[in-house]
């Protein structure tokens, strides 16, 4: 038993060594493609590796086929031909949503120095990505919807909620879980609510959550700047038929 306990702690060690030298090749490589250039000893600094890990890691790369250059001398460093392209992100699929939902919310301003692109752009991101994230990724964009920008009269009264209570929200929307909150209403009026944030919509810059209530065991809307208090409960929540949500709020939105 002695025997193969050793065996194991080796082979667990080994999997987390393989998995420490992937990030740090792959943050080296985003290092690259940031920079024209790079000198060693910045490149070591940001990696805090020492000289000969550094060298190992760039053959590394070399031998993989990346078009890795060095030049000598005063004023030379180490670079990434810049037409290398982009190879498949290693995304989580929190990190693709916030990815597609800024290029949404980038297009629904409606710039005049957009080209008309990012539509593509989302879609190529999108098939970018293995069939089962795609699919997970592609559950939680039918719930975000991206409305009108509000107008003059809702930013009056308009604050950016705080960091914790997002991070919150975004939590509890991701992972289906239920999620309580104190609630202020138009009149100032506050009540403590628990929720299933079943869609998010954007009117930009305001975001709100198209919720189940369980106060009212029906459909309510929830601005987030005016959710003063939110937490996870115990419990989780499955999707309700969309056309509970969607027959109201259809000609306000689109998925992105």
């Amino acid at each position: 038993m002695e025997k193969y306990a050793i065996f194991w702690h080796i082979n667990l060690m080994s999997d987390s060594n393989f998995e420490k030298r992937a990030e740090r090749r792959a943050r080296l490589l985003g290092l690259l493609r940031s920079e024209d250039h790079w000198t060693t000893g910045d490149l070591r600094a940001q990696l805090g590796v020492s000289q000969r890990t550094l060298m190992r890691e760039l053959a590394a790369l070399k031998e993989a086929g990346y078009p890795i250059e060095s030049d000598r001398g005063r004023g030379g460093g180490i670079r990434l031909d810049g037409r290398w392209g982009v190879e498949r992100l290693n995304l989580s699929h929190y990190e693709v949503i916030e990815l597609i939902l800024s290029l949404a919310i980038v297009e629904s301003l409606q710039s005049p120095l957009l080209t008309g692109n990012l539509k593509a752009i989302k879609q190529k991101l999108f098939q970018a990505f293995p069939q089962k994230q795609r699919s997970a990724v592609s559950n939680i964009r039918k719930r975000v919807m991206i409305g009108d920008n509000a107008n003059k009269f809702m930013l009056s009264e308009y604050a950016p909620p705080p960091q914790h209570i997002s991070e919150r929200i975004a939590e509890a929307f991701l992972q289906q879980s239920l999620l309580e909150i104190d609630y202020q209403n138009e009149a100032m009026e506050r009540r403590t609510r628990v929720i299933e944030a079943q869609f998010i919509l954007l009117n930009w810059p305001i975001w709100y959550i198209i919720a189940w209530d369980h106060l009212r065991d029906s459909s309510r809307v929830f601005r987030i700047d005016r959710i003063k208090k939110a937490k996870l409960v115990d419990g989780s929540f499955t999707l309700r038929p969309k056309e509970v949500f969607t027959g109201i709020y259809r000609p306000f939105y689109q998925t992105i």
